[in-house]
């Protein structure tokens, strides 16, 4: 008999460590998620290898290099350039375009357009990616 209650308690604890309260599986809130850095650049890396990252370009040049706060797995992610709005006096649209992208990071360069006329800008921008992170 004591065998037997033996096994009981065996599989009992084998049942136990195999559901989701003895994993670390994401609830569907996704609460229990710690890998996240929830900053103006931020990241949030879900368990099954989603990762989507945020951040705002603030320096005041018109070209050069974003830096990701974690890494992506490669460079299979989509990436999405807000820029804000242009110069409402003369009209002129200002872009904010990526010249390279990275594993970690991503070029940008900043333009303007107003009529015939075209340019450089110094514009902060918003930017989003998401990707793999495993």
């Amino acid at each position: 008999m004591n065998d037997f209650s033996r096994k009981i308690v065996v599989a009992l604890i084998v049942i136990f460590l195999q559901s989701s309260l003895g994993t670390n599986a994401a609830l569907k809130d996704f609460s229990n998620v710690s890998t996240k850095s929830l900053s103006q650049n931020g990241y949030y890396k879900l368990p099954d290898g989603l990762m989507i990252q945020w951040g705002k370009k603030t320096n005041t040049s018109y070209s050069g290099t974003i830096y990701f706060p974690s890494s992506f797995y490669d460079t299979n992610y989509s990436l999405h350039l807000t820029c804000n709005n242009g110069n409402t006096g003369n009209d002129s649209s200002w872009i904010a375009n990526y010249s390279s992208v990275s594993s970690s990071s991503f070029g940008y360069n900043n333009k303007y357009q107003q009529a015939a006329n075209a340019g450089t800008n110094t514009a902060s921008f918003y930017w989003f990616a998401v990707g793999r992170w495993k």
